[in-house]
């Protein structure tokens, strides 16, 4: 994994030969450089002469340069185009002018430069008349991916390599995915233009900015375009914009990078230059690079998430914090064993004939309630699966009866945060509950299971609000892990707020990661294994535990093996199984 960081156009323009090597000097001290992207353009234009001293002093100390433009600008307006509304100076696509100014800036990169990034500013929001006019009675979503597609083509790709037939042009996919359509970005058409994508994995402080964005997110985002361009997603880019604690950015660094990026991309040079954030990132980098090249390809679950797609945003990223690895694809998993459903797969016309195939062959299929909710309105076909119905009732719970995995006992649970759920009614015995919630003397089913064919559909009732599922008891947290499970999976003993996720590899490899969060505390977490494991080995790197000391099972069967390991927050730590029999080679597998 490359260590790589950004030069923006404006500290290039003013950057002196002599502050160059003593800059580069701090980050090679404090981080290590591998390789940066200096940009020719972004509002303002870098000179040649400023660029090419740049790339002069950053090769001399062994670090590759690439370039890089950023598609905004604020000295085009005129009298005239005080029509025009533009977010962030990002430029209006259909005015003439501003197109001809894009298609200098990108041949002026290509003549500079064999490979560079567009920044994640390549949309459009603007409202314009011109706009209003060209868009014509299609809506602003179809419209606009169009008109980034013919961007693309006729703006960035042709011009650039018409001056540079070598050049390769990597386009940078911003945090925001769930919005993507609205405003024109369109990777189930761009990944097959550009020659490489890149990641957002930014998500900042949950709750104190604009986007609310679950940490997950910095983790399940570079899996879902590396699924989305197999082999061409080049790396992770995170910033340390509205950070606090320092735990909040390096918790994108730690996510990104268990993701096996290529590159971890740091964003800015000058924002990090003498930044308290820097030495701690350096020193937590070479761990996690010490980790990586140890373990295999990540897997989870596959989450089915189509292009274009919103509702549900971040379901899955909200159940990551607590434990489920995912694997979002823009793909239907057709030749999984498992898989996972929210609202954005009915943006998909075919999903009720895709699902209804996948349990007939023997699949088992989770659907969130927003799922089942909306395909009772609107997709044909969902009744013939199960006997759920719903009424468009909610119902408040602080009592909970669990079935656990592997038994047939209920255990009851309370809790002191009442939790408002959708309830959907069944048909007893046609369907069967494994979590009921309520208060009182009225309890609905929150874990729901159906057959169909060979295969099983579970329903998942989710509360509006996401983060109130940390809140659940740990026996629910544990039994909804259970049924993600693909031969791992986790439990936590206490009643706290314990948010911690398991990355899963093949080859017999995973790692925990304790967030740092309020009220966050140390935990032992039991790590349940299929199969026969006599001894987890701590791979070099771990934050917590020596590799030296293998940590011996709890509790082992021919069936399943369980590990009792400490967690502290901000603590990462991996583990490698010593001896894997056949029926856990679903684990490496």
């Amino acid at each position: 994994m490359l260590k790589v960081i950004y030069c923006t156009a404006h500290w290039v323009e003013k950057i002196t030969e002599l502050e160059l090597e003593e800059q580069i000097a701090f980050f090679q001290r404090y981080v290590g450089v591998d390789k940066v992207y200096v940009e020719a353009f972004r509002d303002v234009q870098a000179s040649r002469e400023q660029v090419a001293l740049c790339k002069k002093v950053f090769e001399k100390h062994g670090i590759t340069v690439a370039g890089g433009i950023t598609t905004i600008t604020s000295d085009l307006n005129t009298d005239e185009d005080k029509k025009r509304q533009r977010l962030f100076n990002t430029f209006c696509y259909s005015n003439e002018r501003m197109r001809e100014h894009l298609k200098k800036m990108v041949e002026y990169t290509a003549e500079q430069y064999d490979e560079f990034i567009i920044d994640d500013f390549f949309f459009t929001q603007c409202t314009c008349e011109d706009c209003q006019k060209e868009k014509g009675n299609r809506s602003w979503e179809a419209f606009r991916l169009e008109k980034m597609r013919e961007v693309s083509e006729n703006l960035v790709i042709k011009p650039a390599k018409a001056v540079n037939p070598k050049v390769k042009i990597t386009i940078k996919y911003p945090n925001w995915v769930e919005s993507f359509q609205e405003t024109g970005y369109n990777p189930a058409q761009q990944k097959d233009m550009f020659d490489m994508l890149y990641t957002g994995t930014e998500t900042r402080h949950p709750s104190q900015t604009d986007q609310h964005l679950p940490r997950y997110l910095s983790y399940s985002i570079m899996r879902f375009f590396e699924n989305t361009a197999p082999g061409r997603n080049g790396g992770g880019w995170f910033d340390a914009f509205e950070c606090y604690p320092i735990d909040s950015y390096l918790e994108q660094a730690y996510l990104t990078a268990f993701a096996k990026p290529r590159e971890l991309m740091l964003f800015c040079w000058p924002l990090l230059y003498k930044n308290k954030v820097v030495t701690p990132l350096g020193l937590q980098v070479h761990a996690i690079n010490t980790i990586i090249e140890r373990v295999g390809t990540p897997f989870g679950v596959p989450v089915y998430l189509p292009h274009n797609a919103q509702g549900e945003d971040h379901l899955e990223d909200y159940l990551g914090m607590l434990g489920i690895p995912f694997e979002p694809t823009p793909d239907f998993p057709a030749d999984h064993t498992k898989v996972f459903l929210t609202v954005q797969a009915l943006k998909d016309p075919d999903i009720i004939a895709k699902l209804t195939a996948f349990l007939t062959k023997g699949g088992t299929a989770i659907v969130s309630s927003g799922f089942m909710r909306e395909a009772l309105d609107k997709a044909v076909g969902i009744e013939a699966l199960t006997s759920i119905r719903s009424r468009n009732r909610f119902i408040c719970a602080d009592e909970y009866h669990i079935i656990p995995a592997n038994s047939h006992s209920m255990i009851h649970r309370t809790s002191a945060a009442k939790t408002v759920f959708p309830l959907l009614e069944h048909r007893n015995n046609a369907s069967w509950s494994f979590i009921n919630a309520g208060s009182g003397d009225f309890h609905a089913s929150i874990l729901l299971r159906d057959t169909y064919g060979t295969g099983e559909l579970y329903t998942l009732v989710v509360p509006d609000n996401y983060s109130a599922l940390k809140e659940l008891p740990q026996d629910v947290l544990t039994r909804i892990r259970a049924l993600f499970s693909q031969g791992i999976y986790l439990s936590i003993a206490s009643e706290t707020r314990a948010q911690v996720s398991l990355f899963t590899y093949t080859h017999g490899a995973c790692g925990l990661y304790s967030y740092t969060d309020d009220g966050c505390s140390p935990e032992t977490v039991r790590i349940h294994i299929a199969g026969k494991i006599e001894t987890l080995h701590v791979l070099p790197g771990s934050s917590l535990l020596s590799p030296l000391t293998p940590i011996k099972a709890l509790y082992t069967t021919e069936h399943e093996s369980i590990f009792e390991v400490p967690t502290e927050p901000g603590s990462f730590t991996f583990f490698q199984f010593s001896s894997i029999n056949r029926s856990a080679e679903a684990v490496q597998e």
